[in-house]
């Protein structure tokens, strides 16, 4: 249920981002003009690093204030009055994974969690599943 609910925020974005973007100019080269002035292949690397990190880490340490408390993913929350935390699905807390038809314990976010994430890195090394 709670996907539905991301389904349909993602959903409402992407019409009020077509509603707002010129005809003819992609949601990419919109934003990362609108965010980063200019539109070049570096700042749309920015963007979608920004745009994943968000999902997952939330406003966590937003470097500017939001009016919208938006948690992420990877943080605990409650729906329908159950506390949800899907952190254990990331971070190898659980047997979630396939790998070669047999199930795993992955640990998806070992190259520095949420702290490189928070810093806009997809990991703090090369060598990590992040």
């Amino acid at each position: 249920m709670h996907f539905n609910s991301l389904a349909v925020a993602a959903l409402s974005l992407v019409v009020t981002a077509v509603a707002q973007r010129p005809e003819g100019t992609s949601i990419c080269d919109y934003y990362t003009t609108a965010l980063f002035k200019d539109n070049n292949a570096f700042n749309q690397k920015k963007l979608l690093v920004y745009v994943v990190n968000k999902a997952l880490i939330g406003n966590v340490g937003d470097r500017t204030a939001s009016t919208v408390n938006f948690p992420g993913i990877l943080t605990n929350g409650t729906y329908n009055g159950i506390k949800v935390s899907l952190l254990p699905y990331f971070n190898g807390g659980l047997v979630s994974t396939n790998g070669g038809n047999k199930p795993l314990s992955v640990n998806f976010l070992d190259g520095g969690g949420a702290d490189s994430l928070r810093n806009y890195q997809p990991a703090n090394s090369d060598t990590t599943n992040q």
